[in-house]
């Protein structure tokens, strides 16, 4: 049903495990990232599409849809994986500086690329929006609180999202993943969930029969609790 697919963040962790899962599937893959070194390294080794940008940039966010649709010919499924949080810290340490960096790639980024999405999708009347939030949405924890706004945010647009593609023949799908080991932690997190693991979760929402829709999924390593 899907064969095109968009992949943001795609030069390391969940995004990078990701396209070398969807290319192995036989799937056509546009990714991107800011590591170009990294993307070329993707690209060689899994057969992807792809170009950099940096999503913090609205205007980059728009030309990299734009980019992918070209490419690919038309795009039938994107992922929002692209986010960071750049540091943890109380609210009161916090700049205004890094809360404008944390909105425009972790909200700002997801809602350009969602809102492209959806004007190539609804026309056609099928498609796939997958938003890789965090549980730092459900949970807050308060070194992170800035990053957890966002995610919390980009949550709720992902709902309305949802609920305004789904009479279209639009799947939209809210993603929590609990701990990931990735190089977006400091220190290696061995007893959290591989990036391979959450993108062999990710892909199988592709295969589900046409009759079901997934709105929200939470999953975690068995270390997490909560």
């Amino acid at each position: 049903m899907y064969e095109t697919i968009l992949v943001t963040g795609a030069t390391s962790g969940i995004g990078h495990a990701l396209v070398h899962d969807l290319c192995g599937r036989g799937y056509r893959v546009y990714a991107s990232g800011r590591n170009e070194a990294a993307l070329t390294a993707l690209m060689a080794a899994t057969g992807c599409l792809g170009s950099t940008a940096d999503l913090t940039d609205p205007q980059q966010a728009l030309d990299l849809y734009q980019r992918a649709r070209t490419a690919l010919g038309h795009i039938d499924v994107l992922v929002n994986n692209a986010g960071a949080n750049h540091r943890k810290a109380p609210i009161a340490e916090t700049s205004l500086e890094e809360f404008e960096l944390q909105y425009a790639l972790n909200l700002r980024a997801p809602y350009l690329l969602g809102r492209e999405a959806l004007r190539e999708m609804i026309p056609r009347g099928s498609g796939y929006l997958i938003n890789v939030v965090s549980t730092c949405a459900l949970r807050h924890p308060s070194p992170m609180g800035i990053y957890s706004a966002m995610k919390s945010g980009l949550a709720s647009l992902s709902q309305v999202m949802m609920k305004e593609a789904q009479p279209h023949g639009i799947k939209v799908s809210t993603l929590y993943p609990g701990g990931v080991d990735t190089p977006f932690r400091a220190e290696a997190k061995p007893h959290y969930m591989q990036p391979a693991s959450v993108a062999a979760t990710l892909v199988t929402l592709l295969t589900l029969p046409a009759d079901v829709v997934v709105h929200e999924m939470t999953f975690r390593p068995p270390a997490e609790l909560e």
